[in-house]
């Protein structure tokens, strides 16, 4: 592989890392988290994704022959994977630094920074390849600015609603309404209520900024619930930029929910989730 290539792309994927990253930093003005835990953090999230990315280009193989398994693995395995790796850096990071989360808002800041360091990886590997098979400078910009300013920042989106919700469950009360049954009647019950709850918690209180601290959720069951939100927000996102539709790509559908995803994500940063709170165990 050649080095110069690398080092081209380092330095390209850098650039635009860097960029969202000070402008997401800024935006938690209030009490901004110490600097050295977001560098640990981007590095968690860049670490982290050498792993997987070694590993996504090795598992399509496994599908070769089959269209449908090969898209299955591609799209939504992959997007699952994605999600969870860059929300555990996040949480890997936070679990020796606790005194630094104190707020809603901070499991955004960490989430978005996580996936940024994970972002920096893909379009390094990426535009390495690129810069190998083609010169021209034309696709080269299209592809940085595509890739700087859609997959960037959809990155960020995914894995700051998922941030959002496990740093509200991190503040909640962990109060189960739901008793342990080993009939099949009532663990039924159990998990159509619990999934009920969890998504009433995420529509009424989450994505409208209002954090209640009655509890009554399991918290665990409420992390997983913003990694499944993240992963079908992602995969819409790969799918759009994937597939065609009658011969024409469908990356433009996502524009507009990809403005409206910053905008919502800037908006959360002007709430009350963004004043220091007690954690509640």
């Amino acid at each position: 592989m050649d080095i110069t290539n690398i080092a081209i792309a380092s330095l390209i994927a850098i650039i635009p890392a860097l960029a969202w990253l000070f402008l997401y930093y800024h935006k938690d003005y209030r009490d901004p988290e110490p600097k050295k835990v977001i560098v640990q953090t981007f590095l968690a999230g860049a670490v982290m994704a050498l792993p997987f990315l070694g590993l996504r280009y090795l598992l399509p193989v496994m599908g070769e022959g089959s269209i449908i398994l090969t898209g299955i693995i591609g799209v939504i395995i992959f997007a699952a994977l994605e999600e969870i790796v860059k929300l555990s850096a996040s949480i890997f990071v936070v679990s020796r630094h606790k005194m630094d989360f104190n707020q809603v808002i901070d499991g955004v800041v960490y989430a978005v920074t996580a996936a940024l360091g994970f972002a920096f990886v893909e379009n390094t590997i990426y535009l390495t390849n690129f810069l190998a098979t083609s010169s021209d400078i034309g696709d080269l910009i299209y592809v940085v600015g595509f890739r700087s300013l859609g997959t960037m920042l959809a990155h960020t989106l995914f894995s700051g609603l998922a941030g959002l919700i496990w740093a509200y469950a991190y503040f909640s009360k962990q109060i189960s309404p739901f008793q342990k049954k080993h009939l099949l009647a009532f663990e039924l019950r159990d998990f159509i209520n619990r999934e009920i709850l969890t998504l009433h918690i995420i529509r009424q209180n989450i994505l409208k900024a209002r954090p209640s601290r009655r509890g009554g959720h399991e918290k665990k069951i409420l992390v997983f619930e913003g990694i499944v939100l993240a992963t079908f927000l992602h995969i819409i996102f790969n799918l759009a930029t994937t597939f065609e539709l009658f011969g024409k790509n469908m990356t433009f559908l996502i524009i507009p929910g990809i403005i409206g995803g910053f905008l919502y994500v800037s908006y959360l940063f002007t709430k009350k989730l963004n004043q220091k709170i007690l954690k509640v165990v």
